[in-house]
């Protein structure tokens, strides 16, 4: 990777194996534990190039379909569901929380956009996430909430401390930008995935962390994005970090999933 990639962008992976645990004692940067009722379609995606793991984040947006970012695919990947509310690694009964897939496929959109879908081998009955309401989509100055379990740390220099978090930080953003591409454009990730409908989102004391990739932009309760890149992955807090706009791919994702995706009626399902 060169080094404008390394000084600019560094994509939300953690690579670094699952088992491997730091004492977090903040939160996702500026964040806190999501709510018992929050976000319990979030799912935890674990790739595996075939030598080390990668940490990611999804959404259930169907019954049997997660909705990621393209750079989480790996040669292998397992979909943890239920892992919020969750009970923390190694607590006794934690394992009865999730459900893991090894058997699924990817669909992601052409190879210039970092979107993709995950078919999972059986459905759920987990509530998936609202989808959005593309004629309401947030603009610049409102604030939307994203997740993961990325590390939360930041060393005393405001250095990232590699890590994952026990339990899914939210955090919320403040949308600064619509779209996202000269400063990057000799990047290898803007090379490959310079086609994605961004948008930057950035708040004083706040940031998404490594392995925050393919979780959920969330706006009133609805999906509007999936986390992409951040600008620097050794420092917090220091730069705007950039989502891929879901309402620019709707057509691509009703077509692929074979699913309705838009606002739903109460109490109507999104199956798929």
């Amino acid at each position: 990777m060169g080094g404008m990639t390394r000084l600019l962008l560094l994509l939300l992976w953690v690579g670094v194996t699952v088992s491997t645990a730091v004492d977090l004692q903040k939160r996702i940067i500026g964040g806190q534990t999501c709510g018992n009722g929050e976000r319990q379609y979030h799912v935890k995606l674990i790739g595996n190039d075939g030598t080390h793991n990668f940490l990611c984040g999804g959404s259930l947006i169907s019954d049997q379909w997660i909705l990621t970012a393209a750079h989480c695919k790996q040669k292998e990947i397992t979909a943890y569901l239920g892992v919020h509310p969750g009970l923390g690694p190694g607590t006794p009964g934690a394992t009865n929380k999730h459900k893991t897939f090894k058997k699924w496929k990817y669909i992601f959109f052409k190879e210039k956009h970092d979107i993709m879908l995950l078919k999972l081998e059986k459905t759920t009955t987990i509530q998936p996430v609202d989808p959005p309401d593309c004629s309401k989509r947030p603009t610049v100055g409102k604030m939307v909430q994203v997740a993961g379990h990325g590390p939360t740390t930041l060393g005393p220099n405001g250095k990232r401390v590699p890590g994952e978090s026990d339990t899914l930080q939210c955090v919320e953003l403040e949308i600064v930008a619509n779209s996202y591409k000269n400063c990057l454009d000799k990047s290898d990730y803007m090379k490959k995935y310079g086609e994605s409908h961004f948008k930057l989102y950035q708040s004083q004391g706040k940031d998404i962390s490594l392995g925050d990739s393919g979780g959920g932009v969330v706006y009133n309760n609805m999906i509007y994005g999936v986390n992409a890149f951040t600008r620097s992955g050794t420092y917090g807090c220091v730069a705007p970090a950039g989502f891929v706009d879901v309402c620019e791919y709707k057509e691509w994702i009703e077509k692929t999933a074979g699913i309705k995706f838009e606002p739903r009626v109460a109490g109507q399902p999104n199956s798929g």
